[in-house]
């Protein structure tokens, strides 16, 4: 007998196990994920989604967490459906708030940076529950875009080239790069360097780029040197100067002048019969004596 009730039970609940599977196939709660932006600016307005598919389920709950602290909740069943439960330093936009978004204000003080968590709840027979987290900073962004120093408006090929850039009053500070003619600069041509924090609370970032310019820095007459700042991924700005190539003249080889040519008559001394070369003294006495024949002739 008691073997009989054994197997009625066991039969019984194998057939439960199959109906909550069968459930559990047709409704089924599933692609739940989170959207939060890696930052945002302090006191500035954020908004959250938590994303899912019910697939046939009813929604019970979605909660949102700080760390480990609830501080909304939206119950579809609940009257009203919105629940708050404050958090310093974070504001929770009830009228832009419901079951899949959450809006808040990230205040000024750092509580509203750290990690969020959406869970979304099925109503029975499922009982299903998901969680899922991100994290959000908050940062304190610059009143101006990265500043450059140290360009000169002209450069030749062999000229040092030293520059440096800034950007001010930020929290983090930002990221700085250095590009020569929109190819990142090598590593070794640059240096940076952070300001300790303000009384605020806030930095100041440093960049310096050095290098010997050579002809291939120039293209098309000009050397371009550009900055760049970021912060996370809610923040990018740039500052670019340009510098005009001095060229060095080349001498052009001037041209060889044309001169007239001199002609010198040159003497040749007669040679005797035999040969034999009368030596300079016999042909200059001869010459003058010559002369003054000439001129007795004439005097005649």
């Amino acid at each position: 007998m008691k073997v009989k009730i054994n197997m009625i039970s066991l039969k019984v609940g194998i057939w439960i196990s199959l109906v909550i599977l069968m459930f559990r196939e047709t409704l089924s709660l599933k692609n739940v994920h989170l959207i939060v932006p890696e930052a945002a600016e302090r006191g500035s307005t954020v908004e959250m989604k938590c994303l899912y598919e019910l697939e046939g389920e009813t929604l019970y709950s979605v909660k949102w967490y700080r760390g480990d602290r609830e501080f909304c909740r939206y119950s579809p069943r609940d009257v009203p459906p919105l629940k708050i439960f404050p958090i310093p330093g974070i504001e929770v936009q009830e009228d832009a708030t419901g079951a899949e978004r959450l809006t808040i204000v990230a205040a000024m003080s750092a509580t509203a940076e750290g990690r969020y968590t959406c869970e979304v709840s099925a109503e029975a027979p499922s009982f299903q529950t998901a969680q899922v987290h991100a994290f959000m900073y908050v940062v304190d962004l610059p009143k101006s875009g990265p500043e450059l120093h140290g360009i000169k408006l002209r450069y030749k090929a062999g000229m040092k080239l030293k520059a440096e850039c800034i950007s001010r009053d930020s929290l983090p500070a930002a990221n700085l790069s250095f590009f020569v003619n929109n190819e990142p600069a090598h590593k070794q041509h640059v240096m940076h360097r952070v300001d300790g924090q303000t009384p605020d609370g806030l930095m100041t970032a440093y960049s310096t780029i050095q290098f010997v310019v050579q002809n291939h820095h120039f293209v098309e007459g000009r050397l371009r040197i550009r900055c760049t700042a970021i912060i996370y991924s809610i923040y990018i700005k740039t500052h670019e100067k340009s510098s005009i190539e001095v060229r060095i003249p080349t001498t052009a080889s001037s041209k060889l002048k044309e001169h007239d040519a001199v002609v010198y008559s040159i003497y040749r001394q007669p040679e005797t019969n035999a040969g034999i070369q009368l030596g300079p003294a016999v042909t200059s006495t001869i010459t003058v004596l010559s002369v003054i024949i000439l001129l007795s002739t004439a005097l005649r």
